[in-house]
């Protein structure tokens, strides 16, 4: 039985101690703010560092274990392998993206090892971020910020897109509540939809848009708008307040 010690109990640490739990082949201990995580450090052979990345040097800090035999699994976006090793004191890293659909299983989480990683840890690190949906390594480290602003950060940008669909609705007349699950119910039933059709994106996008149709006026519009652009300044904003988190 693998003893993994989780530390940072927000929502991605809560969710992941959550689901490890119900799986036989691992021992779990949880750290939060108020716990004592030398304490619960001590026999963890796997440590799943889950805190924000703003807040990783003032927990690193306070660690007075001995950190270069364990493996150290982090889910801490803009913090590179090479800065954990040099700051915890440790060759064995990990760094993975998963996103927050992990608490239904339906993460896809993107990651990459240091060298000095074991192919035994490999297959751990593996079957440990399956528990949470898919997963994908990479053979190159800057290949995760770039997917971690699509990835990682999508949910938000759905629900995001979600919100502003809901608040045209309520301008108009409706309910804040008819207008949240029209709006949910849209997403969920679209994400559905492409899951279980096997479309790529292009393909649902014109099924549903008929020639000189409602959709296509929307869509023209958008485009007229530019609304790729928008897509990609976003993208490229988050990119960068990557990289000056690894600073």
């Amino acid at each position: 039985m693998k003893k993994i010690c989780i530390i940072g109990l927000g929502n991605m640490g809560t969710a992941m101690t959550e689901i490890l739990r119900t799986n036989i082949l691992y021992s779990i201990e949880g750290c939060g703010h108020e716990d004592e995580i030398n304490l619960k450090l001590g026999n963890a052979e796997i440590v799943i560092i889950a805190v924000k990345p703003q807040s990783f040097a003032e927990m690193a800090s306070g660690l007075k274990v001995d950190m270069s035999e364990k493996l150290v699994i982090s889910i801490m976006a803009g913090i590179s392998i090479e800065k954990m090793q040099e700051v915890l004191g440790v060759k064995k890293v990990v760094r993975t993206l998963p996103s927050l659909p992990l608490k239904v299983g339906q993460s896809l989480t993107v990651w990459k090892a240091a060298d000095e990683v074991s192919a035994e840890e490999k297959h751990v690190t593996r079957e440990i971020l399956k528990s949470f949906g898919d997963e994908v390594e990479v053979e190159d480290e800057n290949q995760l910020s770039l997917i971690s602003v699509i990835s990682g950060c999508g949910p938000a940008y759905f629900a995001y897109f979600g919100e502003k669909m809901a608040d045209f609705l309520v301008k108009n007349g409706m309910t804040v509540e008819e207008a949240g699950k029209i709006a949910k119910q849209t997403l969920i039933g679209t994400g559905e939809l492409v899951k279980q059709s096997g479309w790529d994106l292009q393909e649902m996008r014109e099924r549903v848009t008929s020639k000189g149709g409602l959709t296509e006026a929307a869509i023209k519009n958008m485009e007229e708008n530019d609304l790729g652009e928008v897509v990609e300044k976003a993208a490229e904003a988050a990119i960068k307040r990557n990289s000056e988190l690894n600073k």
